[in-house]
C-alpha cells in the first residue's frame, strides 16, 4: 500500500511534529510504504528527508495555485492514498484524481477582521470537500470527532490519537523529586495558547521557575508581562527548541494554559518524560490524560492556577506517582508504534471496496 501525505511544512509546531512521528512509526509498520509530498522548506522536510520519508517540496510559493495544483497532481499519481493535512492540502488532494483521506489536528484558531473572513471561507469549502470526497476524516481527539460529526457525517469520522517514538528508552525518565523547582511551557507564543496565564501564575508562586520553550508573535509582549510582574529573574525564554526533551526532564510539571487543543505533542512528549501535566479544562488533553499523569485545572483565573502550580511542584509524593502513572499512560497509547498500527486500520478501512 502506497500513502503520500501530503502537507505544507511551513511551521514545525503540531501537527507538523504529529505527522512526522506518524510517518516514522508507518516506516515500521508491515505493507505500508509511507511518504510525503510538502510545499515548504524548512525543518520538516530537511527531517523527512534525513529519515528517507520525503518524496519533493513542491513549493508553493510564487506560483499561481492552479500551476501548485498540477504539479502536486504528479506527485501524488503513483499513491494508492493521499493522506491530507490542513484545509489547503484537502483541496489538493481532491484535485489529485486519487482516493484520500485527511486528518483534523485541531479546530479554527480564532481569527479577527479580513483573516477571520478567509478562514470562515476556507472552513465552508473544506467541510464540504471532507463531506463529499474524501473517504475518511481522521480526528485526533474525541472532542474533535464530536465537532466533525454534525459538519461531515458521523459516519465518515474515525477517531486516531497522534504518537510519538518514545524519546527516552530503556533508561526510564530522571526521577520527579531530583528535578528543580521549575515548571515549563512548551508551544508556540500565538494568543491561542494564552502564555501569559502561566507567567501569571508562576508570578505568584514561592520559589518557582518557569521556562518557556517555543516562539512567535507573543514573545515580545510575554518578555514585557514577565518583567512587569516582577518575577522575571524566574522566568526564561528559550526560544525554539527542536529537541525539547532534556528540557522537559527537568521540569516538575508542564503547563497547557491553551484555549483550546486537539491532541497536543507536547503532552505525549511530557508524560513520556515522566513529567506530569496541568492543563486548563482542555477536553482533548483530559482524554490523553485518562485521570493519570497530571490533571486539568477547572477555570482560567490566575489565582486558581497559581494555587495548582505551587501543589504540583510542592507535592513530592503525589508527584513522584503522577511522573510514573503519565509514563505508564503513554507507553499503553501514545507511541508511534501504536499511532502507525491505528493508521494501517483506517488506510485499510479507506481502500476497502465501495459499493
Amino acid at each position: 500500500m502506497k500513502v503520500l501525505h501530503l502537507l505544507s511544512g511551513d511551521l514545525w509546531a503540531g501537527a507538523e511534529v504529529a505527522t512526522f512521528q506518524l510517518l516514522v512509526g508507518l516506516a515500521e509498520e508491515p505493507g505500508v510504504d509511507a511518504r510525503a509530498v510538502v510545499l515548504n522548506p524548512g525543518e520538516l522536510a530537511d527531517r523527512l528527508a534525513g529519515r528517507g520519508l520525503l518524496v519533493a517540496v513542491e513549493p508553493e510559493a510564487g506560483r499561481s495555485f492552479a500551476a501548485l495544483a498540477r504539479a502536486v497532481r504528479a506527485r501524488l499519481a503513483p499513491a494508492d492514498l493521499v493522506h491530507a493535512h490542513g484545509y489547503k492540502q484537502d483541496v489538493l488532494a481532491a484535485l489529485a484524481g486519487r482516493p484520500w483521506l485527511c486528518t483534523q489536528h485541531g479546530r479554527p484558531e480564532p481569527q479577527r477582521g479580513a483573516a477571520r473572513v478567509r478562514m470562515a471561507m476556507s472552513a465552508v469549502l473544506d467541510r464540504a470537500l471532507q463531506r463529499a470526497r474524501a473517504r475518511r476524516v481522521v480526528a485526533v481527539s474525541g472532542e474533535i470527532e464530536r465537532w466533525l460529526g454534525p459538519r461531515v457525517g458521523r459516519a465518515k469520522v474515525a477517531l486516531a490519537w497522534n504518537g510519538i517514538v518514545d524519546p527516552v528508552g530503556g533508561a526510564g525518565p530522571p526521577a520527579w523529586a531530583g528535578r528543580p523547582r521549575r515548571v515549563g511551557v512548551l508551544a508556540r507564543l500565538f494568543p491561542v495558547k494564552r502564555v501569559e496565564l502561566a507567567i501569571q501564575a508562576v508570578a505568584g508562586c514561592a520559589g518557582v521557575e518557569l521556562e518557556i520553550v517555543g516562539d512567535g508573535p507573543e514573545v515580545g509582549r510575554l518578555r514585557e508581562l514577565a518583567i512587569a510582574t516582577g518575577a522575571g529573574d524566574r522566568i526564561r525564554f528559550t526560544g525554539f527548541v527542536p529537541e525539547p526533551g532534556p528540557h522537559l526532564a527537568r521540569w516538575r510539571a508542564l503547563l497547557v494554559t491553551s484555549l483550546h487543543e486537539g491532541n497536543p505533542i507536547s503532552v505525549l512528549e511530557a508524560l513520556a518524560w515522566g513529567t506530569p501535566v496541568l492543563a486548563g479544562p482542555l477536553p482533548g488533553v483530559a482524554e490523553i490524560l485518562d485521570g493519570r499523569g497530571g490533571c486539568c485545572v477547572p477555570d482560567a483565573s490566575v489565582a486558581t492556577w497559581r494555587e495548582a502550580v505551587q501543589r504540583a511542584v510542592d507535592d513530592a509524593g503525589p508527584g513522584a506517582a503522577a511522573a510514573a502513572a503519565g509514563r505508564a499512560r503513554f507507553l499503553e497509547a501514545f507511541t508511534a508504534a501504536a499511532a502507525a498500527r491505528r493508521m494501517h486500520t483506517l488506510y485499510r478501512e479507506a481502500l476497502a471496496p465501495r459499493w
